[in-house]
């Protein structure tokens, strides 16, 4: 599996769990107005996502992601399967 892939593969499910029930999460889902998340809700998603990858995400880019695409596309931009270190947490 490419980086690319694990990224989106991950974002993908970290967003699942906070869907409404039954929602399957695409990437063309908008965060707020299709997924019904709150600002609050995508840092601590994005929190999950850094967790799960070992990736930093910059807080500022994070502030201009508004659809499932335009995170996966920034976890991408960060992720570099060679150089992470996921971690393994309750929160997983």
């Amino acid at each position: 599996m490419s980086g690319r892939d694990r990224a989106e593969a991950t974002v993908l499910r970290v967003l699942g769990t906070a869907a409404p029930a039954g929602r399957t999460v695409t990437p063309d889902d908008r965060l707020l107005e299709d997924l019904g998340l709150a600002p609050a809700d995508v840092t601590r998603l994005a929190w999950d996502i850094e967790e799960a990858l070992g990736v930093d995400l910059p807080r500022d880019d994070l502030a201009s992601v508004f659809t499932v695409r335009s995170l996966i596309d920034l976890v991408d931009q960060h992720y570099d399967p060679a150089t992470a270190d996921p971690k393994h947490g309750w929160h997983m």
